[in-house]
This record gives C-alpha cells, structure tokens and sequence, in this order.
C-alpha cells in the first residue's frame, strides 16, 4: 500500500505544479491582453488542457486521504460488518466501473493519436491531455483496488467485530512526510 500512496502523492504533487502553471499562464495572457492589447490564444486552450490533467491525476489522492464527498446519511445506523460488506460491495462496484471508463477514454485517445487529431486554435496533438483522463483513472483503481484488499482483510480478520476502514484509519499521505 505504500506503492500507492506514493503515487498518488506524486501525482498530486504533479496537479499542484499544474495550477502553478495555469496561474502564471493565466495571469501572462492578462497582462499581455491589458498592458500591450496583444492576448495570447494559445492560453485558453492549454489551460483547458492542464486542467483536465489536474483533474484526473488528483483523484487517487482525495481518495486516499479521503477529501472526497461520502454521504453516510443511510449507513450510519448499520451495524460495523453490515457496513464493511457494503463497504467491500461499493469498492467493487467502483473499481468495474473506473476500469470501464478508463478502457473506453484510453481507446478515444488512441483513436484521436491514430488519426492525428489536434486542437482548433493552436493545432496541440489533441491525444496528450485525452491519455491524462485513462492515466489518472488507472492511478485511481489502483488505490481503489488497495482500499478493497485492505477492506477484504479487514473483515476477514476481525468477522463480527469488522467495519469499513475509513481513510482517517489508513496511513497518513500528506506529500512528503508518508508513512514510515
């Protein structure tokens, strides 16, 4: 699990230098717009670009340190294994359909590579921030499938006493400190 956690902090740490980066082109393209009346195309598509990449490469992150939106409106009053195993359930159900997603945009993107398709305005290779959606979903289920086998050994060894591992209870994954 550490394998992934690294990961995933990497390519958070990869979507922050992309916000970098799209702050200073964002505030270039101002600047030119304003100062010399000269605005620069290129900045409004290759920010689009990047944040689709800041997207997908932060997911396995926020899941991991769990920054993502849980409602536990309904599971709250269920008992500990109940939970686990609808814990396992939903894990299941999200690792298939992460795979699915990630198949169907890896194969967009290799069609976009094969006929050679590219932006309107700057003419960019339109395959390289369409290959970002199924990397980033691919890092995803990696972390997802972790979460799964941690919560298939959870509830395998505890039985009745079992409930799902939330990921207060998972080791720390801030960029750079990590688990030791």
């Amino acid at each position: 699990m550490k394998g992934t956690d690294r990961l995933a902090r990497w390519a958070a740490l990869l979507s922050g230098v992309i916000i970098l980066i799209i702050t200073l082109l964002i505030s270039f393209d101002v600047g030119m717009r304003y100062l010399f009346d000269s605005p620069q195309l290129f900045v409004d598509e290759l920010s689009g670009f990047l944040q689709v990449a800041l997207i997908f490469l932060g997911l396995a992150y926020a899941f991991t340190t769990g920054a993502h939106v849980r409602v536990d409106l309904l599971t709250t009053r269920l008992a500990g294994p109940v939970r686990a195993r609808l814990r396992l359930f939903t894990l299941s159900v999200g690792l298939v359909l992460v795979l699915v997603v990630s198949w169907v945009t890896a194969r967009s993107a290799h069609t976009a590579f094969d006929y050679g398709r590219v932006s309107t305005v700057e003419l960019y290779p339109l395959w390289i921030p369409m290959v970002m959606i199924p990397l980033g979903l691919l890092l995803f289920a990696v972390v997802l499938a972790a979460a799964l086998r941690r919560q298939w050994q959870v509830l395998r060894s505890r039985g009745p006493q079992a409930d799902e591992i939330r990921p207060s209870e998972l080791p720390e994954t801030r960029p750079g400190e990590g688990p030791n």
